[in-house]
């Protein structure tokens, strides 16, 4: 099958959603998937199992390495990989989304004048310090921000999801405005879409048929502000007995919020869900009468709010990161004024007394399909991959 254009792009990202589920890797999925409609794309990935070939398309799945070896060992890998890619083929654009990986082909791109984009998706030794204290965190994020300054040097462009991203990549890195494109994510409206009828697919989740439930679907770690949310639930329980909590995800703070539940009482109201399969994650969304996304810091996007818009659901967030772009042109009302406790507490009841003033199912998937659509991604990718190779004398005429 041929492109419509035709570039030929190498792609470096982390992982994959079939080995890893996570907002990075989902999306990287996703505009590799989107880019193929027009492109011949080759995307590296580093699995513990390779990731299935996506039939029919111009996407070329490569597992490169192992995540259990050392990083310095999988980093030659994803270089020695990138170089053979390069100089057996005639690669218009190299696309970085995880700066390790990338850095090989980054170096090799400057040598031979093609055109680096990194796909920007957050400071990574920041978020290393927020999950990991002590010494051997500092140094972690240390190392890590040396290999991100080392690939962000030899970048042409950047694509962030956020103009909270944008200012990261400023303020922290040193990132001239000029360089740096915002194109936000998008939901596969495809897969996400209201439901017409969410008693029976309640039942069909083992969900109660009736009563509000409120539904967060997070990785259980520090940032995503779960345990936050169920101190706040004990307030939002105070005043609404009936509201149901469902928790999606899994991490390290498993424990942590188990604990919570049980010494806040919140047994009835509060359930762990585990890990809920990528395949049953929109009948989730569709059962569910509110999402909620109580980050704590590093939000580059939200891509669980404009999932959980497009199954037309409303979404209640922290004004934090992408979340704060996204909501405050939308349902300014479902964001809380912070992220502590109290706050999450005080707007969440707020949005609870007034249900009837709620965004319909309507209105919020046609916000998406206004805003947040791969087609609208891919126009935008595009006209920045053609520009910088215009810049460099690479055009396609």
């Amino acid at each position: 099958m041929m492109a419509e254009i035709g570039l030929n792009i190498l792609a470096t990202g982390l992982d994959w959603p079939s080995d890893k589920p996570g907002g990075l890797n989902i999306y990287y999925r996703s505009i590799c998937k989107t880019l193929a409609l027009r492109h011949c794309i080759e995307a590296l990935v580093c699995c513990n199992e390779p990731p299935e070939q996506e039939p029919e398309t111009n996407l070329t799945l490569s597992n490169i390495s192992n995540p259990l070896m050392p990083l310095l060992r999988r980093q030659k890998e994803f270089k020695k990989y990138a170089a053979r890619v390069i100089n057996e083929r005639n690669i218009d654009i190299i696309y970085s989304h995880f700066a390790p990986y990338g850095l090989g082909a980054a170096r090799i791109a400057f040598g031979k004048n093609i055109p680096l984009i990194v796909g920007f998706h957050g400071p990574w030794a920041a978020e290393m310090k927020v999950e990991e204290a002590g010494l051997k965190g500092r140094i972690r994020s240390a190392l890590a921000r040396r290999m991100e300054n080392n690939t962000y040097r030899l970048a042409d462009r950047f694509i962030v999801l956020s103009r909270y991203f944008k200012r990261v990549l400023q303020e922290d890195y040193g990132i001239a405005p000029d360089r740096i494109h915002i194109v936000p994510g998008a939901a596969d409206t495809e897969r996400f879409r209201p439901t017409d009828d969410k008693k029976q697919l309640r039942n069909k989740l083992g969900l109660p048929e009736d009563g509000l439930i409120a539904l967060s679907v997070r990785r259980l770690v520090n940032r995503m502000g779960l345990l936050q949310l169920v101190e706040a639930w004990t307030e939002v329980v105070r005043q609404h007995p009936d509201a149901l909590l469902y928790i999606g995800g899994i991490g390290p703070l498993k424990e942590a919020l188990e604990t919570a539940i049980q010494r806040n009482g919140l047994e009835q109201n509060v359930y762990m869900l585990n890990y809920i399969p990528e395949e049953l994650l929109p009948s989730y969304y569709q059962a569910a009468d509110l999402v909620i996304v109580p980050t704590q810091a590093l939000e580059g996007f939200g891509l669980t709010t404009v999932e959980a818009l497009a199954s037309g659901v409303p979404v209640f967030a922290t004004p934090v990161g992408g979340n704060l772009e996204i909501l405050t042109r939308f349902s300014p009302d479902f964001l809380s004024e912070g992220i502590t406790v109290n706050a999450l507490a005080k707007g969440l009841n707020h949005v609870l007394k007034r249900r009837e003033q709620w965004p319909s199912a309507q209105q919020c998937r046609e916000y998406v399909m206004e805003h947040y659509t791969w087609n609208q991604v891919l126009k935008a990718i595009e006209d920045i991959f053609m520009e910088v190779l215009e810049q460099k004398g690479r055009g396609k005429g």
